[in-house]
């Protein structure tokens, strides 16, 4: 069942409780830029549409829901949230592009999925409303976004396949995380546990921990049959091992997961698993690893930094005890590898409202949206260069009980980078990858199972 507005305000309540106090600080500058809008563009030209805006349930849709009354006191225009769990709103996106149904506006999409949306028209190039002076204030200031997020949403369609580098603009970037490691200092300093830095170092760790105290579960990471599971530690971790989804070969395009660093890789990372996730690792998706850390019952997690911010929720047990590191690296590796993920708004190219649709994700991205976001503790790596020299964000996620969340950033973000290959057919190949991760943590033969995945995609391609 779709999540309207106040569903999600019961999902999140302290969150959405806290962004509405931040919310009232930053009214006055709200205020300001919303008053220089009305004068550079008329935001009330589609007043009286009604539009749905279709995203994933997220912190970074509460950080967007909670303003929503500005933004129909703005434009008059009425916004209805449909807000889906992870899996569940990656499969239903596909259906309703798909089959051109006009009933979403705007959508919540990463760069991978747009992959395969674009090809089919199914998105709406964004270029024609950036550059059009009567639906975009010159306040909105594009190039504030950091460059790489630009450049990772711009691209061709050529052939039915995607050329990356230079194109047409298809989403417009909202929020964007690195992945990190996560740990309970208190839990790791007590039973005198260095932190990780390679998979056979975990599972020593994880084998430890479960002899000091069996009540904690020692790793929380993704496992659902999904792509979503792929996206986070495997990726990063496989690249570090010097692995690649797709390579190419005697000028064709081919897959990598077959090869000798691809089942050195797999054959650490499934004995990680066995000996540290959970016994729901094969249903967990990342509100069960984050509630994992969060709640206390985790001491370790591999996922998207964002995670942290569960530092700052009141009477949860492990907020203000988690830190941070650089996710890990193959034990013969000097550095360590970062995938990134970029939330960004898109338009549904049925849509019959475009122009409301486009007011909608320009002022969902627009600076004082995305800063009052990061302050109330919801969008936590705004994709804007203002926002990281502002005052109020930096004195906020420098907060004591955030520990070393900003230095870390710092350090991964210098690594971090788009893991996977720019292609269409990416969903089908990763969720092809995930379901074999499921087979070898079960007991499925490493390599033979690599050599029928990898036969499996070529298949398709």
């Amino acid at each position: 069942m779709p999540r309207t507005l106040a569903v999600v305000c019961g999902h999140s309540a302290q969150l959405i409780k806290k962004a509405l106090i931040n919310s009232t600080v930053c009214a006055g500058a709200a205020l300001a830029a919303t008053q220089a809008y009305a004068e550079d563009i008329n935001w009330r030209q589609f007043e009286g549409t009604s539009i749905v805006w279709a995203y994933d349930i997220h912190p970074y849709a509460d950080a967007v829901a909670a303003q929503l009354p500005e933004f129909e006191k703005l434009t008059g225009i009425k916004v209805t949230p449909e807000l889906y769990p992870d899996d569940a709103y990656w499969n239903k996106l596909t259906i309703q592009l798909s089959t051109k149904s006009p009933s979403w506006d705007v959508v919540g999409t990463g760069i991978q999925p747009a992959w395969d949306l674009a090809p089919g028209q199914l998105l709406e190039p964004l270029d024609r409303y950036l550059n059009d002076s009567k639906l975009t204030s010159a306040a909105y200031d594009y190039k504030d976004f950091f460059p790489a997020l630009r450049e990772a949403l711009t691209w061709k369609v050529k052939e039915g396949q995607i050329e990356a580098g230079s194109g047409q603009v298809w989403a417009i970037p909202h929020g964007f995380e690195n992945i990190q490691l996560f740990y309970r200092k208190d839990v790791l300093d007590k039973h005198g546990i260095k932190v990780p830095s390679t998979p056979p170092e975990m599972s020593a760790a994880c084998e430890k921990l479960k002899a000091a105290d069996p009540t904690i579960t020692p790793l929380g990471v993704r496992g659902v049959r999904f792509w979503s599971s792929i996206h986070t530690a495997a990726i990063s971790i496989a690249r570090s091992y010097g692995v690649h989804d797709f390579v190419v070969k005697d000028g064709k395009l081919d897959t990598g997961l077959d090869s000798p660093e691809s089942i050195a890789f797999h054959k650490d990372y499934v004995d990680m698993i066995k000996k540290c996730a959970a016994p729901s690792f094969a249903n967990d998706n990342w509100y069960q690893v984050v509630e994992g850390i969060n709640s206390g019952r985790t001491a370790m997690a591999i996922d998207s930094n964002m995670f942290g911010f569960w530092n700052d929720v009141a009477g949860k047990p492990a907020s203000g005890k988690i830190a941070f590191a650089p996710p890990l690296r193959a034990p013969n590796g000097k550095n360590f590898e970062s995938n990134i993920w970029i939330w960004s708004l898109a338009m549904n190219a049925a849509s019959q409202k475009k122009g409301a649709a486009w007011l909608f994700i320009q002022w969902a991205t627009s600076k004082q949206v995305e800063l009052n976001g990061a302050v109330a503790g919801k969008l936590v790596n705004s994709p804007r260069a203002s926002t990281w020299s502002d005052k109020a964000w930096l004195e906020y996620a420098a907060k004591p009980e955030f520990n070393n969340f900003v230095e870390t950033f710092k350090t991964v973000q210098d690594q971090a980078q788009l893991a996977f290959t720019a292609r269409v057919g990416f969903a089908e190949a990763m969720n092809a990858w995930a379901v074999a991760m499921q087979k070898m943590v079960n007991g499925a033969d490493v390599k033979a199972t690599l050599t029928d995945l990898a036969s499996e995609i070529r298949s398709s391609m």
